[in-house]
């Protein structure tokens, strides 16, 4: 079947349904279903524990036309890097060390380094009995990361074709992206605990995407601003392996977290490391905002010089 024409038949019948069920109860109907109105109707699963959804796209034939030569997979990488907040390395390592009764083979001590950090990673991934062992806590954490490793090699493979993308189709590919995860993210609400979207080519999958109900949750309660902001800031804290940090903005009080996708980290990290022995930089950051519009953290798409006065 037709993915989008699939999607639409199901989202049409689940409202439908819905609204039978209210016009059974109450003799009408509300026209937004929102999490107070919306029956219980559930799906039932083709097996215990989890729903496959499997969708292929047809591959491009030579003579199509192609902006980009990017598979689904590498855009749905794309526009993640932008939407989606990162791990913490303090967390990533605390939850790891919190299991070492699993196995040996994986606890880490304090003071390690991160390649250390990262060749467990790789064993988890590689042994899903082992990654399967943990506690759903860790698990949660280690999926989430390994997805944005995944990620990143992806994007660092296509790197020649992101770079069509210019400053303006990002801010359409993201204007158009966030509410459309946002509303993925609502079947983490009460029905499931994870989401997963894995990308499959040339008989391979990775994960791209990894969502727990809290990281859907802070999705539902934030908004990525749809034009870029520039801001001078002091960079007081920054990971160069999961490009993501800390700053304060000159002109508002509090330190705020930042990320950097990581298709844009060759480009711009030696610039933020740079940054980390001057007091003032000039960066072309997305706002993420809570629902009140109050800044909660920022995406850092550029670095402009300052100018001169």
């Amino acid at each position: 079947m037709n993915f989008y024409e699939a999607s639409r038949f199901q989202y049409a019948a689940a409202r439908l349904m819905v609204k039978l069920a209210q016009f059974r109860r109450e003799g009408k109907f509300v026209q937004n279903i929102t999490d107070g109105s919306n029956f219980n109707i559930v799906i039932t699963s083709h097996a215990e524990g989890s729903f496959d959804i499997n969708t292929e796209a047809p591959e491009a034939e030579a003579s199509d036309k192609k902006f980009v030569n990017l598979t689904l997979g590498d855009m749905l990488s794309y526009v993640s890097e932008r939407l989606l907040q990162k791990t913490d390395e303090k967390d990533v390592k605390s939850s790891i060390q919190a299991n070492a009764q699993v196995s040996s083979s994986i606890s880490v001590s304090e003071g390690e380094d991160e390649d250390q950090l990262d060749d467990i990673l790789e064993q988890l991934r590689a042994d899903p009995e082992l990654l399967g062992a943990l506690h759903s806590e860790t698990r949660e954490v280690v999926e989430r990361r390994l997805a944005e490793m995944e990620r990143q090699a992806k994007l660092d493979a296509a790197q020649s074709e992101i770079a069509k993308i210019d400053a303006a189709r990002e801010q359409k590919l993201i204007s158009m992206s966030a509410p459309l995860v946002r509303e993925m993210a609502v079947a983490l609400r009460r029905s499931a605990k994870t989401l997963k979207v894995v990308s499959t080519a040339a008989g391979k999958g990775s994960s791209v995407v990894y969502l727990s109900q809290q990281m859907a949750s802070d999705i539902e309660d934030t908004k990525v601003d749809r034009e870029i902001t520039a801001v001078y800031c002091d960079i007081v804290q920054y990971n160069k392996d999961y490009g993501s940090g800390k700053m304060r903005l000159l002109d508002r009080s509090g330190v705020f977290g930042f990320s950097i996708p990581s298709d844009l980290k060759h480009s711009l990290q030696s610039k933020i490391v740079s940054g980390l022995d001057s007091e003032e930089m000039y960066l072309q950051t997305y706002f993420v905002r809570d629902k009140a519009r109050a800044l909660k953290r920022l995406i850092v798409v550029g670095v402009l010089p300052i100018p001169v006065a």
